[in-house]
C-alpha cells in the first residue's frame, strides 16, 4: 500500500523538482542576459563617445614650432615694482577661434649679457612698445584685443665667467636702462630648457590668444622679424 502510494506521488513530485530547477536555470540565464545586455550598452555607449571626442577634437602637439601649442612659462616677474608670479596660460584660452577677442603675446627670450639683446633693447623696444602696448599704443586693434611683452632673461655663460653678471638686480637695472615698461621674467636658472630647449639670444615668439605659436625665430625667413609677424596676425581696429 505504502509502495503503491510512492509509486503514484513520485512522478508529481520529480515532475515539480525539475520544473523547479528550470525555473531556477531560467531565472540565472535571464539575469545573466541582463547583465550581458547591460555591459554591452555601456561597451556601445563608451565606443560611441570615445569615437565622438577623436572625430570633433584636433590634438596639437606641444612643441616650440609654428603650429605647436607653446609650452608653460611660469615664474616671477619684474614690472617695475616688484616681483610678481605670472603664468603664460593665464592669456591662454584653448577656446579661441579666429576672430575672437583676446591677448596675443610676444615673447623675447634674452640674456643680460648678450651685446645683440642690448641692441634691439635700444633700438626697437622703445618704438614697439609705443606702437602695441597700453591705451596710448598706436597701432590699433580691436577693443576685445590686447598684447603683451614678455622679455624672459636666461643665462648663456656661467655666472663666475669674468665680466658677465646676472642676477635679479641685473635684470632691474636692464629694464631701467632702456626704458621698458613690459614684465621682465627671471629665469636665469635656465629651467626653461627643459619644455622650450636651449635657445640662442635674442629668440622670439608670438603666441596667440588659443596658446599656439604662430611665429617662432629659429624657423622665420631671413629677414622676417617678429614684428612683421605681429603686423600680419594681429587683427587692427576699425
Amino acid at each position: 500500500m505504502i509502495v503503491r502510494r510512492l509509486w503514484h506521488t513520485l512522478p508529481g513530485y520529480l515532475s515539480r523538482r525539475l520544473w523547479g530547477e528550470v525555473m531556477i536555470q531560467r531565472n540565472y540565464c535571464e539575469e545573466a542576459g541582463a547583465r550581458s545586455d547591460g555591459l554591452m550598452i555601456v561597451s556601445v555607449l563608451f565606443i560611441a563617445a570615445f569615437t565622438y571626442i577623436a572625430f570633433t577634437t584636433n590634438p596639437v602637439y606641444t612643441g616650440v614650432g609654428v603650429g605647436d601649442r607653446a609650452p608653460e612659462l611660469e615664474g616671477q616677474v619684474f614690472n617695475g615694482n616688484t616681483w610678481t608670479d605670472y603664468s603664460l596660460s593665464d592669456n591662454i584660452d584653448p577656446m579661441w577661434q579666429e576672430g575672437d577677442g583676446g591677448t596675443w603675446t610676444m615673447v623675447e627670450f634674452m640674456d643680460t649679457n648678450c651685446g645683440y639683446c642690448k641692441k634691439v633693447a635700444q633700438d626697437e623696444f622703445p618704438t614697439q612698445q609705443s606702437r602695441w602696448l597700453g591705451l596710448d599704443a598706436t597701432r590699433s586693434t580691436p577693443a576685445n584685443v590686447s598684447v603683451e611683452f614678455l622679455a624672459v632673461s636666461i643665462m648663456l655663460w656661467d655666472e663666475n665667467t669674468q665680466g658677465k653678471e646676472y642676477g635679479r638686480s641685473v635684470i632691474e637695472q636692464f629694464r631701467s636702462d632702456y626704458g621698458h615698461n613690459f614684465p621682465y621674467m627671471d629665469v636665469q636658472d635656465n629651467s626653461h630648457q627643459s619644455d622650450w630647449g636651449g635657445l640662442g639670444t635674442p629668440t622670439y615668439f608670438l603666441v596667440a590668444p588659443n596658446g599656439i605659436i604662430e611665429y617662432a625665430t629659429p624657423e622665420a625667413d631671413q629677414g622676417y622679424s617678429i614684428w612683421d609677424a605681429m603686423e600680419d596676425k594681429i587683427p587692427r581696429g576699425g
